[in-house]
């Protein structure tokens, strides 16, 4: 595996800025999202209760 460059920006951390936040559907509280499958799918957890939700990003 070829090293990567510690001065390019982190492409994951602008992704996620783009998805949208998400409360939880039982507690409201902010959930916290991750992208999965190479980014082609955004998964949300809530912190509180372990709620799951995965929703596939749009098309750019």
């Amino acid at each position: 595996m070829p090293p990567t460059p510690t001065d390019q920006p982190d492409q994951t951390a602008a992704a996620l800025a783009d998805v949208p936040d998400r409360t939880c559907t039982w507690c409201k509280v902010p959930m916290e999202k991750r992208l999965v499958a190479g980014g082609r799918f955004v998964h949300y957890t809530c912190p509180k209760c372990i709620f799951q939700h995965t929703s596939l990003r749009g098309k750019k």
